[in-house]
């Protein structure tokens, strides 16, 4: 059946000559067109596969074997595609409904890994909140008792009044950014 449809704009096979041939002492070779890489080519020197990197390197269209082959030998390069280039997106331009968030469990957050180039799950904790309250348990002015409410990792809710109240706060969490909201007032996210 035939192709119907726009041309495809990426990969080819074709095969690549070389201008020079070989005379046992010579190591670079003009290939007929430029390749991005030579992880791109298949290099098939007298009936057998040469691996990229170890047997040969490209540059352009400079092709490089590591030891220069034999008088007479035979060669056939298969060009196997092109580099794709993927664009990287523009800044805020990647929202909600271009991530998917398909095998990522409950509890786990993307994170920076500890060398700083690479993405990684990790593990989100409840934000555990503990809240210090004094009081004066006898009158006498003095603040004598210090109340300490928390969160429970998570399990217990503290009411906007208790947390207003309070004299002191203090936050605990892993996987979690803390920041100021539009209001002023600290907020945890994962």
């Amino acid at each position: 059946m035939p192709y119907v449809g726009r041309g495809l704009q990426t990969g080819e096979y074709k095969l690549i000559t070389l201008t020079e041939s070989f005379d046992g002492s010579r190591t670079d070779f003009t290939m007929s067109e430029s390749v991005p890489s030579e992880r791109v080519l298949m290099v098939i020197l007298s009936g057998v596969l040469q691996h990229w990197g170890e047997s040969f390197t490209v540059s352009g269209t400079t092709l490089t074997f590591t030891g220069p082959p034999s008088s007479g030998e035979t060669i056939k390069i298969l060009k196997l595609g092109d580099t794709l280039n993927i664009a990287t997106p523009s800044q805020n331009t990647v929202g909600v409904a271009q991530l998917s968030t398909a095998g990522i469990a409950a509890g786990k957050v993307f994170k920076v890994n500890d060398a700083g180039n690479a993405w990684e799950l990790g593990n989100a904790s409840s934000a555990e909140i503990y809240i210090f309250t004094m009081t004066d348990t006898n009158s006498d002015g003095v603040l004598d008792s210090l109340q300490v409410t928390t969160t429970n990792g998570g399990q217990d809710n503290i009411t906007n009044a208790v947390y207003a109240a309070a004299d002191d706060k203090m936050f605990a969490a892993s996987g979690f950014t803390f920041s100021l909201n539009s209001s002023g007032h600290l907020i945890a996210t994962i």
